[in-house]
């Protein structure tokens, strides 16, 4: 008498179920940092404080000279009017930018490679650093992540959808989506114009190797407005002051200034070395290369011309981008080019992976199919060792950010708190640095901008008598801290403090955040003028740069 017959499950069914395994735990993680509602940190409220400005307003230059796309701007604008100034809400963009990337990546991998390279790939975005970063801030790089691969997706779909020798009227409606879509891409990312670049540069070449050139004319054509409308953009953007040295904020994102051709050679690996282990977050850079371009040979391998193109063009038009001293390839302005990165490295594992498996098979002929099997298990395990040799670091850490978001400044708490106890006739004072949390946060307390800051013994500024007098009749002033200034000493509020014991006594001090994981520490000290001088100042080691407080 026979035994049950044992279960058997489809290997599809396996692979869908562990892809979706992946998207809902990448989207959660996704959720949590975003529901964690952080402080705007200083990047971010630059962009806030703008966002009150009327809507032809964000159109032209930006205060603190802050360079952002003009529709996502509008997208911002919108939410803040509609729904108010909570941090979520702001930030719902960025989440719904890093949601569609996580979403794409696993759609365009699965076009591309085939379900297990669409679940790899999904993988490595999940735990992706800057993904999870970024998808709780108030920035515009999750919306251009998500509209690179957009674009990517919709040329593909637009290549496929022109079949040869059809007629016009056919071909009509996908170029009129082409153009559609694309002028909307440029107007809410800053990328999407090298994104659309790259792809249209990727697919027209190899239709015109096929010899397509009817569609690869329509591909370009339907491109052309959206790259008028973005050149036009970005000279009025031009047209206004940037930050000073803003091409050489990101160390090693472009080349040197005066770089000449060997210059920029020179500066090339560096370059790639600090995408790979800043952006990414991954090891071994000349190892994630190899994958690169063996990502490359295997799509032309295997039939996929077209994503082969794209995803280099995308890269290359980056590259070029960066060595022009346009847009820097490197840290957060880099997220964009995370997604294209991984789907390539994907297909040089899954190439590997195939071939490998192609080996054992044919060395395995005739032996059985236990043997085959055997080997063909081997060869992929060892082929997917790969992955956490580079990947591993950046796991860990996008593990601590999902389970524990960093919080980049915890100012606002400390603001927050002295507004729960400030009394009439109170003074507060801030940190010069702060300013700009300040403006965000103040009035939603009703505190009153006032910044201090410490000067150099021989600057104009640096008169007790003059932050007397600003101070008044005064019988407390409070100073909160946020965000120190990089370059500035770690003892700044030590200091502050010192010099406030001039003028009464230390009565409280107060560290934030407690209960947060936090980049930089807030914090704030009560001072009480009726008590006289401090007996009893905080010491300080005598500096001639930070010698005096004075009004910032």
């Amino acid at each position: 008498m026979s035994g049950p017959s044992p279960i058997r499950v489809a290997p599809g069914v396996v692979r869908g179920v562990a892809l979706g395994v992946v998207l809902l735990a990448g989207a959660a993680g996704q959720l949590t940092v975003w529901a964690a509602g952080n402080w705007l940190w200083n990047d971010e409220t630059a962009i806030a404080i703008n966002l009150r400005r009327d809507f032809l307003a964000l159109t032209r230059g930006l205060e603190f000279q802050q360079v952002a796309p003009v529709g996502w701007l509008w997208l911002e604008k919108s939410l803040l009017y509609a729904f108010g100034v909570d941090e979520r809400v702001l930030r719902l963009p960025s989440l719904a930018g890093m949601l569609a990337v996580l979403i794409l990546t696993a759609v365009i991998a699965h076009r591309a490679g085939g379900r297990w390279a669409a679940v790899v790939a999904t993988a490595l975005i999940a735990t992706a650093p800057m993904i999870l970063t970024y998808v709780g801030e108030l920035k515009q790089y999750a919306v251009e992540a998500a509209v690179t691969l957009a674009l990517l997706l919709l040329a593909e779909r637009v290549v496929s959808s022109l079949p040869a020798r059809a007629r016009w009227t056919r071909v009509a409606l996908p170029v009129a989506g082409w153009v559609a879509v694309t002028l909307v891409a440029v107007f809410v990312s800053l990328t999407a114009v090298l994104a659309l670049a790259g792809a249209v540069a990727g697919a027209g070449l190899v239709l015109a190797v096929r010899r397509r050139w009817r569609d690869a004319l329509l591909l370009a054509a339907g491109a052309a407005p959206a790259v008028a409308f973005a050149g036009w953009l970005i000279h009025r953007r031009r047209q206004y002051p940037f930050m000073p040295g803003q091409a050489d904020y990101f160390t090693g994102g472009t080349p040197p200034a005066e770089a000449g051709p060997a210059g920029i050679l020179g500066w090339l690996p560096q370059m790639w070395a600090g995408f790979v282990t800043g952006t990414l977050h991954w090891h071994h850079p000349l190892l994630i290369l190899a994958l690169l371009l063996a990502g490359l040979a295997a799509l032309l391998w295997r039939g996929r011309p077209v994503w082969a193109a794209m995803l280099g063009g995308v890269l290359l038009m980056a590259v070029l981008a960066a060595a022009a001293r346009g847009l820097p390839l490197a840290d957060r302005v880099a997220t964009w080019l995370i997604a294209p990165t991984v789907l390539l490295v994907v297909a040089g594992l899954d190439g590997a992976a195939r071939l490998a498996r192609w080996q054992a098979l044919r060395a395995a002929t005739g032996r059985g199919r236990a043997a085959r099997a055997a080997l063909t298990t081997l060869a992929v395990l060892l082929v997917a060792a790969v992955v956490p040799v580079y990947a591993a670091p950046a796991a860990q850490v996008a593990y601590r950010q999902a389970f524990d978001p960093l919080v980049k400044d915890a100012g606002p708490a400390a603001l927050a708190d002295v507004a729960r106890q400030v009394q009439p006739g109170d003074v507060v004072l801030f940190y010069w640095f702060s300013y700009r949390m300040i403006e965000w946060y103040g009035p939603q307390y009703g505190l009153a901008p006032r910044t201090v800051r410490l000067y150099p013994a021989s600057h104009d500024n640096c008169d007790p008598q003059r932050l007397a007098e600003w101070i008044g009749d005064a019988r407390r002033v409070w100073y909160v801290h946020g965000r120190s200034l990089t370059g500035e000493p770690r003892d700044y509020p030590q200091r502050v403090a010192a010099a406030l014991a001039a003028h009464g006594t230390i009565a409280a001090v107060h560290t934030f955040p407690h209960d947060r994981r936090a980049g930089s520490t807030g914090s704030w000290l009560l001072v009480d003028l009726t008590a006289g001088p401090d007996p009893q100042p905080p010491p300080v080691e005598p500096s001639e740069h930070f010698h005096c407080l004075g009004r910032w």
